[in-house]
């Protein structure tokens, strides 16, 4: 029997102990990835097969100087059109497959030339993993990679192209690399267009497949896209159980699935999902960190430990033998100290400390920064409102590292954060004493003595940091709000203005500075800076209330009008309104000032009640709700004082 492929003679005569191996590859303007990718696998194959559907940049160029064979290959929509494609033009006696963005690890690849003398087996997997932009593994996945060249092997699906092969294979411990996730946000974007769209039109081709419904619900879960997801993720979950495809995707689409109802806070759905892919395969890595994940959100901490031990163990296994995963995605294989993490949490919220102190002890181990472990339980008891607890564990990594910046000043941001500024204080000198030109926390130290009326230390600690070199942007707006609260309102200007030449868009810096000319009647220049906000497209509902109370003493009723019609625009209240007179424009104003006030803009909601008042005096005898004047947000606390006086 002839299983030579026509027009290609194989290299290999029959016994060989020593066959040959092509590299079959496509590429598409590949420029930054390929010498990386050729460089590492160049001296382990005979032959260099590049198939280029379209490349615009120096891809080919690069190819050739690999020596490779390039070909051109229209691009017809279909990776497996192109990768069959290259097959047809391999003369080796074993196929390699690679992509451009993989290489193979520098450790392993002599090991290629010796496991393709195993003349018993057609096809070899190689264990594959995914890089993070960090440099850390976050997924493994089993992948067909080495075949003979004579028995014609082929791919098939549109995307997420599919070896069909016959006889023996076996898997070996030769690793490769992928890196096909560094892209910016508009490559991946551009990504998903590209594959949402081949894929659905693979569901309109075969809609009786599920696995384009899987790959469409794992696109739509890369663009937080969950109710898209969850769709097509149940629809190719009832495909497989309706067709008795037996198959180990389904645990896939089923991990799937429970990420994004988890994304949902439908944890129910999440568990089930979860619970489903392990019962089908005990020991999937994936399915047990979810249900890690879910028990701990639902404090169901006996459960969490046996889910949590459970991934552990079956990760261990993993990371000793690769090449004995199954032929899917492993998602979760960077996580053991998030595991390790709950475990710590669950101890100190069981009062198990010494237990927890030793977990923090293992985290720190497995993370490249010694801080993490205490700081991200530290972070996660605080948003669970436990004071007590976030307080013990930051101590006890202070405790172990007395001069660790990240710690002190955590410490300090929790203790300011829960009104216990004496503690913030303490802490931030500590760290101070230890880092005295730490200049984020001498801005903090001079935020400290704002909260605490002392204004004077504050402007002292604020000016040091807006006459050094580098400047201090924070520093200069803090200087003109300190200058405010002690009434020195030429030097709050001054501070203001010059924050402007060096940052002309900050709208934060208008507002304050606009509000000081309004103060002094200086409306003119008052209205400038209004303005600048307005154009700035920030604060429009503080801008536009001000400008109303500026035209309104400058009898400019149109243009008051006019900012009325902005400010209900802002709010979605109706805007196709009738102003036949003053007293109609200032029921407006009241409609704005109630709006307001419901949306617990309290200080707003009072300038607008008083313009009101300002276009008719009589209106708001029985109708100005009872309110206590509150901050809006802290960079436009008071940005209008109530005494402003205007004119009529």
């Amino acid at each position: 029997m002839n299983n030579k492929k026509p027009g290609k003679e194989i290299s290999q005569k029959s016994g060989s102990n020593n066959p040959t191996l092509s590299l079959c590859m496509i590429v598409k303007d590949e420029e930054e990835s390929l010498p990386t990718c050729l460089e590492s696998i160049k001296d382990y194959v005979d032959e260099i097969i590049i198939i280029d559907t379209g490349s615009s940049d120096s891809t080919v160029e690069i190819a050739k100087r690999y020596n490779a064979k390039v070909y051109h290959h229209a691009w017809e929509n279909s990776f497996s059109k192109a990768r069959n494609y290259s097959l047809k033009y391999a003369t080796c006696d074993w196929i390699l497959i690679m992509d451009a963005d993989e290489e193979i690890e520098v450790n392993d690849a002599y090991k290629l030339r010796e496991t393709i003398r195993d003349d018993d087996v057609n096809l070899i997997y190689m264990p594959a993993f995914s890089k993070e932009k960090g440099g850390m593994n976050s997924s493994v996945y089993l992948i067909e990679r080495v075949f003979k060249n004579n028995l014609d092997f082929h791919y098939e699906g549109i995307v997420h192209n599919t070896l069909k092969s016959s006889g023996r294979c076996k898997s070996e411990n030769i690793v490769f690399y992928h890196y096909g996730y560094h892209l910016d946000e508009e490559q991946m974007e551009k990504k998903f267009t590209r594959t949402s769209t081949l894929l659905k039109q693979e569901i309109k081709n075969d809609p009786a497949n599920p696995m384009p419904h899987h790959y469409l619900a794992v696109a739509f879960l890369s663009r937080d896209m969950n109710d898209d997801c969850i769709e097509e993720a149940l629809k190719a979950i009832k495909l497989f159980e309706h067709n008795n495809i037996n198959t180990n995707v389904k645990l896939l689409t089923c991990y799937t699935a429970s990420i994004a109802f988890y994304s949902k806070d439908d944890l129910a759905n999440a568990e089930y999902y979860a619970m489903k892919s392990v019962n089908s395969y005990p020991d999937y890595l994936d399915g047990y960190f979810m249900l890690s994940s879910i028990y701990m959100r639902q404090k169901e901490y006996d459960k969490c430990i046996n889910a949590t031990n459970k991934y552990l163990t079956i990760l261990e296994t993993i990371i000793s033998n690769p090449s004995g995963v199954l032929q899917i995605p492993y998602n979760n294989i960077n996580n053991a100290w998030h595991a390790h993490t709950r475990l710590a949490i669950v101890c100190f919220e069981q009062s198990k400390d010494n237990e927890g102190i030793q977990k923090l002890k293992e985290i720190v181990n497995l993370v490249e920064d010694e801080n993490d472990p205490y700081l991200s339980i530290g972070k996660y008891f605080i948003e669970q409102n436990n004071l007590p607890l976030a307080e013990k564990v930051l101590h006890i990594g202070l405790k172990e590292y007395p001069q660790s910046k990240k710690i002190l000043y955590y410490i300090s941001e929790l203790y300011e954060n829960h009104d216990k500024a004496d503690k913030a204080m303490k802490h931030l000198k500590m760290l101070l004493d230890i880092y005295p030109d730490e200049i984020s926390a001498q801005y903090r130290m001079g935020l400290l003595y704002m909260k605490q009326n002392q204004f004077d230390i504050a402007i002292d600690i604020f000016k040091l940091l807006c006459n050094r070199s580098d400047g201090h942007k924070d520093a200069l707006y803090s200087l003109g709000v300190a200058y405010e609260q002690i009434n020195d309102i030429t030097h709050a200007k001054e501070a203001y203005e010059r924050l402007l030449t060096i940052e002309p868009k900050n709208a934060e810096a208008f507002i304050r500075l606009g509000s000081l000319f309004l103060k002094d009647s200086d409306l003119d220049n008052a209205k400038e800076c209004f303005l600048e906000v307005i154009l700035l497209g920030m604060y429009s509902v503080e801008a536009y209330l001000a400008l109303s109370r500026i035209y309104i003493s400058q009898n400019e009723m149109e243009s008051c009008i006019a900012s009325c019609d902005q400010i209900l625009k802002c709010l979605n209240l109706p805007t196709n309104i009738t102003i036949n007179d003053l007293s109609d424009l200032s029921k407006l104003y009241i409609d704005i000032g109630k709006t307001l006030l419901n949306q617990q803009n309290e200080l707003l909601s009072g300038f607008s009640f008083d313009i009101a008042e300002l276009l008719d005096p009589t209106i708001l005898c029985n109708n100005r709700p009872q309110q206590s004047v509150a901050s809006v947000h802290g960079s436009t606390d008071e940005f209008l004082n109530q005494d402003c006086e205007f004119q009529n």
